[in-house]
């Protein structure tokens, strides 16, 4: 399922609502950019801590599987999970809801204090009625509650970044 079958709608900036959005834990703010061509969506990560900055991005495939190095996940500090560098992470991605939700699930190698551990990832992006609103619902094998993260949509002529 390609950019045919994508809403249009999730292409753009979109800056986190956090009054409505999980914690953050050490992070200030963050931007989400999605980018659909054809079965590629691009799903970038800018966020910041006072003057610290980090953009990242993960390049997911609607049409098959495919291998991310260095894979990026938002980060909650306190928990003690790293991520190694220079790993590799499958991951599968697909629309589902008449295309207005990305499911992307990840198999992503982590490190704690007890080691390396596999954890997956499952993560929803959803468009919500109006298209300005995105909302994130991650689900960890690890963790017995979502991280839920919600977006509103940039003007396309705001190009003020976190």
């Amino acid at each position: 399922m390609g950019l045919l079958m994508a809403d249009p709608a999730f292409n753009g900036r979109w800056r986190l609502d956090k009054a409505r959005s999980t914690a953050l834990d050490g992070w200030t703010t963050m931007d989400l950019v999605v980018s659909i061509e054809a079965g590629e969506v691009a799903l970038q990560h800018d966020m910041r801590w006072r003057s610290t900055r980090v953009t990242a991005v993960n390049r997911v495939n609607t049409n098959h599987p495919v291998e991310i190095r260095d894979f990026f996940r938002i980060d909650q500090r306190h928990m003690a999970v790293y991520r190694p560098v220079d790993k590799v992470t499958p991951v599968t991605a697909m629309w589902l809801d008449e295309e207005r939700t990305l499911r992307v699930e990840a198999h992503h190698e982590v490190e704690t204090s007890q080691g390396f551990a596999t954890m997956r990832i499952t993560s929803e992006y959803r468009l919500e009625e109006g298209d300005e609103t995105l909302t994130l619902i991650e689900l960890h094998s690890t963790r017995d509650r979502p991280l839920v993260y919600v977006f509103r949509k940039l003007a396309p002529d705001d190009t003020s970044k976190p």
